[in-house]
């Protein structure tokens, strides 16, 4: 293989062509958005990205799922200069600025998107051959990547879109505890009113610290102070929603839960359903153990997103106490991680709040409390949890959107991309959650629909996914469904 070496950017005489090495390297083919190449000192860790002078350099790396695909087919032509084949590394060119490919004889061609908008583009080569029967199309994906000034760190995500939004969610925090103040006084919450204390404090002086070591210190205060948020905003939206008189709206989220689910279950409750059934009630054993399973699934909504962030804070003072440099390298990668995964989790809350404060409702387990004849106490354990859950949620109007379904999958979408496991698992959880908040009473049919667009935003927001991205995801799976019928449709007609 040679020694490793990173793709490079030859010169050329025509400004608009970018050359790269079609190599199958060691090296390039690990770097991918999750674990970027990184080279150099370790840089200056900042939450200020948005004010550097001039814009982001954007690195091209290969996929090296597409690198083997293409090697192992025996070889694709691409152009008239030898092709990329198994035994040889190209040069090949793109015309950035007629969007061409140059250098191409018919073998292949190469499409580029490039232009000084800022915003993430994809370079991609679609190659395709024909056989008797089937069509094969191999897509060949440069993603962008970008590096700061005065840093020599490869990012898989934009710094100034990850810095921006952390930084507007902290103001937004400051701003909720303004208004609650200004509303119900800061004496009601003032759990709330000294966590965002806490935080202003932390980020002042996350933006003047002068070394890393200061600089982990107030994002880990920080973090913490935004993780606090959850239980302190929970408890102070509620005093706000009294202290405004509103009116609730749990009739009219009823009567859209029996338009939508009541030919399946009474005025569309999962609850009053299993309340009511002699097979799977909550008196029976089926009844008990769903009730146990849901229960504690339900309540493992509040560990998901603390143990992502104490990871990440975790794998940050490892990366900067390490003595293998490699290893320390990788801090700016989990500092971004960092700021993109709170960013995700913390503001589907203040999504959610917003809400409540607009649609104001108690939830089923109190609207319908009359209509409910058998309590939900499983083997003891889930009695025992409801009742405390209960007792902290006396005052709340948090039903509408579900704070449960819209939380736990943006944190399992998040963590996916930076812990492929987690993200498994805690989607996993995330779909019990889901089931649980309606067949505990805990939540409408109507919350869960409103949740599905508020983890989407939420999602947007933290910078894991784009919009461009889903719809190549889509795409590429539409793709890979069709190639997969052509090849047993193929198979078959042998």
């Amino acid at each position: 293989m040679g020694v490793p070496q990173s793709p490079e950017l030859q010169p050329s005489t025509p400004s608009n062509l970018k050359y790269v090495y079609l190599q199958k390297d060691p090296i390039v083919a690990e770097s991918t958005p999750d674990t970027p190449l990184r080279e150099g000192p370790v840089p200056k860790l900042s939450v200020l990205s948005f004010f550097t002078y001039r814009k982001y350099e954007r690195e091209l790396r290969y996929e090296p799922s597409i690198m083997d695909d293409l090697s192992t087919d025996g070889g694709i032509g691409i152009g008239g200069s030898g092709g990329f084949q198994s035994n040889e590394y190209p040069t090949y060119a793109f015309d950035t600025s007629s969007n061409s490919s140059a250098g191409s004889s018919g073998g292949g061609s190469a499409v580029s998107s490039d232009d000084d908008s800022g915003s993430e583009k994809e370079y991609r080569v679609d190659i395709t051959y024909l056989s008797p029967v089937v069509e094969k199309e191999v897509d060949l994906k440069l993603r962008p990547q970008y590096r700061k000034p005065f840093d020599s760190t490869i990012y898989p995500y934009s710094p100034v879109h990850s810095d921006t939004t952390f930084s507007i969610l902290v103001a937004v925090v400051c701003i909720f505890a303004l208004v609650y103040a200004f509303i119900v006084g800061p004496l009601p919450i003032i759990f709330a009113f000294l966590v965002s204390i806490l935080i202003i404090v932390s980020y002042s002086f996350l933006v003047v610290s002068r070394t890393n070591k200061w600089y982990l210190v107030s994002i880990t205060f920080l973090a913490v102070g935004l993780g606090l948020t959850i239980p302190s905003f929970f408890e102070a939206t509620g005093k706000v929603v009294l202290g405004l008189d509103l009116s609730t709206w749990d009739q009219q989220l009823l009567h859209g839960d029996t338009l939508i689910m009541g030919w399946i279950f009474p005025l569309g409750q999962m609850g009053l359903f299993v309340d009511r059934s002699n097979v799977i009630g909550p008196d029976s054993f089926v009844g008990e153990l769903s009730t146990e399973i849901f229960q504690l699934s339900y309540i493992s909504y509040y560990i998901w997103g603390y143990a992502m962030e104490l990871y990440i804070l975790y794998k940050m003072w490892r990366c900067y106490r390490s003595k293998n440099l490699e290893e320390t390298l990788q801090m700016p990668i989990w500092d971004q991680r960092l700021k993109m995964f709170i960013c995700t989790w913390i503001s589907s809350y203040f999504i959610v709040f917003s809400i409540n404060m607009i649609f104001p409702a108690q939830s089923p387990r109190v609207f319908l409390s009359d209509e409910y004849v058998n309590k939900l106490n499983g083997f003891g354990l889930a009695g025992l949890i409801r009742s405390k859950i209960e007792n902290a949620a006396k005052g709340s109007f948090g039903s509408f959107p579900s704070g449960h379904i819209a939380t736990s999958w943006s944190i399992a979408f998040a963590a996916y991309k930076i812990v492929p496991v987690y993200g498994v698992i805690s989607g996993f959880a995330a779909f019990l959650i889901t089931i649980a908040t309606m067949y505990l009473r805990y939540h409408y049919v109507v919350d869960f629909l409103a949740a599905v667009p508020v983890a989407f935003l939420c999602l947007l927001f933290g910078g894991f996914y784009s919009l461009s991205g889903m719809r190549d995801s889509i795409v590429n799976t539409y793709r890979s469904i069709k190639a997969k019928f052509s090849k047993n449709k193929y198979q078959l007609a042998q």
